[in-house]
């Protein structure tokens, strides 16, 4: 029996080969009498026992040490700043995680072409050339660009993640988890389903749903979160994407659109090779196929059915069936009483997702969520002999089933710029060991370890048979369940298709939009009339023209023209005004008498001038500026003239926008002037107890407006830890 001993051995070679680049050139060395300090954001914990390869780098370097960053901390609230904040002050941490490519729209990542290299240059820094002595780009770098062995072991998928216009600029965590539909095998047995069969079509999976049902206390056996990385799986699952790519064929002039997350580009009608042709990226959510995913949620919440009596199987109706009571079901009519029908088969989470978990097994038998391996859940109360999972089924037979992988990206900060020492050599050696750092960091080799300790610890055949195999622990994999060995053999074998959240444009954004905008609707209690087709063409009109994509420059500099003219005439209006007010204020003949015309009175005025200008004035100024640039936290800022306020003007919201403030304008008036007069009144009427309402008024002006603010806000959470949602659920 094999136990991992000549995995060990490969994985010490592995290692070698990964930092080979690093040791190939010396790097200049640091400072040995000074203490070096890396920071790493909280997703990897450096406070835990660090695996053996993290160790030995320590050790190697022994006046380096790894430290957690956690934001600036900020004196007396001790509250801490955000990493967009910590950047634009040149105070952020060596190595982060947040969306990649929103991180270097705003210049907060320092790009990995020193390490990795870059599309178009080869790995001996001579220029790609196509046969014709053309330029050879396509966006990635390939084999024989990239300087660091490692990279071509990086999934496809994730490089085309982490590299943008032909440069990388992060490194996925291999121990990434996956997306899944997570089930009890004794609910799912107890229901006369197989967990050794799951549904492979979304009819199926509906079916699954109304069996789990409990009909006697009519409560669904699963339940559905209304976020969007549960519910991106079900788009794939329909064959298409939230996210699409269009490419022009040179040849013939045709738009071809391929999924976001697909790696390979052939025009399937011409076999042309469409590698080296730019896309353009749009969002996608308003494809019938996407809107049918929407749909299934719908059909899942609200959709009528009934048991039939013969067979015990589900039967869903239409309305016309509803209203006859009576339905077709295999060649034979089942009629039916109004008390008989059930509406939907779908619950909604409201707990914290922790309190959900707990109750997988018990009440809930079907919820969609990651994991890695079963082990996770022990310490949450819950079997994990009990639990499995499977992939969302396809649409129909003939789409895939889907596992969504569920991985975060490491970067390296702008400021290691500027960090290291005086000299250019000492900073090229600390971004050599940031580099190095980050790439242990990524590497699988900490799992791997922890992977050893559970197969030690006698859990080996509640984890991927995939690293069990690939560790060498080939007997402990047969002793895996088939449900388990089963799904990971279809991904192998491509049977189910792999992918990731969406990462192109502003998707972070743009989720939440999304999630709160189309799924929760659909969800809700008054969701059952809700008209999402409308809302997801609202969205993706909305994501195209600047929420999760800019719009083409093509269309700002068509109107910039009229733009021009416009501000021309608010400027001369303005100025003709102020103007006015500067004439008066001259004509005004001012006294002067016993007026001290010497500096004593402005070396008196000077500090609150001063602050002033820098609180009050430099903001205004500072943002006024801001306004008509492409303002990045790190690095430069272009100027950009009118076109963020075309932007604003072409915004599909714009005429709503302003309605809004004038109506927020015209309630603050009223409010906040005639209501202060009202209560004066009554206060100066008021025969007992005068100064006790007065102060009473009065102290609400005590209380910073910030604190209000959020007291309102977490009140009308609309989260399962809204304080509203909290009673209402504990009452419910």
């Amino acid at each position: 029996m094999r136990r991992g001993s000549d995995s060990s051995s490969f994985l010490v070679c592995a290692a070698a080969l990964l930092a080979w680049p690093l040791l190939a050139a010396e790097a200049p060395a640091l400072d040995p009498a000074q203490t070096y300090t890396i920071t790493v954001t909280s997703r990897y914990n450096v406070q835990d026992r660090q695996p053996r390869h993290i160790r030995e780098f320590l050790a190697a370097h022994s006046n380096v040490r790894m430290q957690q960053w956690d934001g600036i901390r900020m004196p007396v609230q001790s509250a801490t700043a955000g990493l967009a904040m910590a950047m634009a002050g040149n105070v952020g941490p060596d190595i982060f995680e947040t969306d990649i490519r929103q991180a270097v729209s705003q210049g907060l990542a320092y790009p990995l072409t020193e390490w990795i290299g870059r599309d178009g240059v080869l790995k001996d820094g001579r220029p790609k050339r196509k046969p014709d002595g053309t330029p050879d780009l396509n966006g990635q770098i390939d084999e024989d660009e990239a300087k660091w062995d490692g990279w071509m072991r990086i999934k496809p998928l994730f490089r085309q993640v982490v590299t943008v216009d032909g440069i990388p600029w992060a490194l996925p965590n291999r121990t990434g988890t996956y997306v899944g539909i997570l089930y009890s095998k004794r609910l799912l047995k107890a229901a006369g389903l197989d967990p050794n069969t799951p549904p492979r079509t979304w009819d199926e999976f509906a079916r699954w749903a109304r069996k789990l049902y409990n009909r006697k206390e009519r409560t669904p056996g699963i339940e559905f979160t209304a976020t969007s990385w549960a519910f991106a799986p079900w788009i794939a699952t329909t064959g298409s994407s939230i996210v699409v790519q269009d490419r022009v064929s040179p040849a013939t002039g045709k738009v071809y659109t391929f999924n976001e997350q697909v790696t390979t580009f052939v025009a399937p009608d011409t076999g042309e090779d469409l590698q080296n042709v730019r896309p353009s990226w749009r969002c996608n959510v308003a494809d019938p196929r996407c809107v049918a995913a929407v749909g299934f949620y719908h059909r899942l919440r609200w959709a009528p059915w009934i048991v039939d009596p013969s067979t015990g199987e589900p039967v869903e109706l239409t309305a016309e069936d509803r209203a006859r009571g009576r339905v077709e079901f295999r060649g034979r009519p089942v009629e039916f009483v109004p008390e008989e029908v059930y509406e939907g088969c779908l619950a909604v989470t409201t707990l914290d997702i922790g309190e959900t978990i707990r109750r997988l097994g018990r009440s809930v038998a079907l919820y969609p969520l990651w994991s890695g391996d079963m082990t996770e859940f022990e310490n949450m109360g819950v079997d994990p002999s009990d639990m499995g999972m499977f992939p969302f089924p396809g649409m129909t037979e003939k789409e895939r089933p889907v596992l969504q992988a569920s991985n975060w990206f490491f970067m390296i900060g702008k400021d290691v710029l500027q960090r290291g020492g005086r000299t250019p050599e000492a900073r090229a050696a600390y971004r050599n060991l940031v580099w190095e750092l980050m790439w242990r960091i990524t590497s699988p080799e900490g799992a791997d370890e922890n992977i050893r300790r559970r197969v030690a610890a006698g859990q080996a055949r509640f984890l991927n048979p995939r690293d069990l195999l690939r560790l060498g622990f080939d007997d402990y994999a047969r002793e895996i369940p088939a449900d388990n060995r089963k799904l990971w053999t279809d991904v192998e074998e491509g049977r189910t298709l792999e992918v990731v959240e969406p990462f192109m444009g502003k998707w972070l954004q743009f989720r939440d939009f999304y999630a709160r905008e189309a799924i929760d609707l659909v969800l809700r209690p008054s969701g059952r009339d809700f008209d999402y087709a409308a809302a997801l063409r609202r969205l993706e009109k909305e994501a195209n023209s600047g929420t999760m994509f800019e719009r083409p420059a093509e269309e700002i500099e068509k109107r910039r023209p009229v733009a021009r003219v416009v501000a021309g005439v608010i400027a001369a209006i303005l100025t003709f005004f102020t103007w006015l007010i500067v004439r008066g204020q001259f004509r005004k003949s001012q006294s002067v008498a016993g007026v001290h015309a010497r500096w004593a009175p402005w070396l008196m005025l000077a500090p609150a001038l001063l602050s002033i200008a820098l609180w009050g004035y430099y903001p205004l100024v500072r943002g006024l500026i801001m306004a008509f640039q492409d303002y990045r936290i790190g690095g430069d800022s272009p100027f950009v003239g009118l076109a963020n306020f075309i932007g604003i003007y072409l915004d599909p919201n714009f005429y709503s926008y302003v309605f809004t403030t004038f109506r927020f304008v015209l309630w603050n008036l009223l409010l906040a002037f005639f209501t202060p007069i009202v209560l004066a009144f009554l206060l100066a009427e008021v025969p007992h107890g005068k100064i006790f309402f007065r102060t009473l008024f009065f102290l609400p002006q005590m209380t910073s407006g910030l604190v209000v603010s959020l007291m309102w806000k977490e009140m009308y959470d609309g989260t399962p830890k809204g304080t509203l949602n909290q009673l209402l659920a504990f009452l419910f």
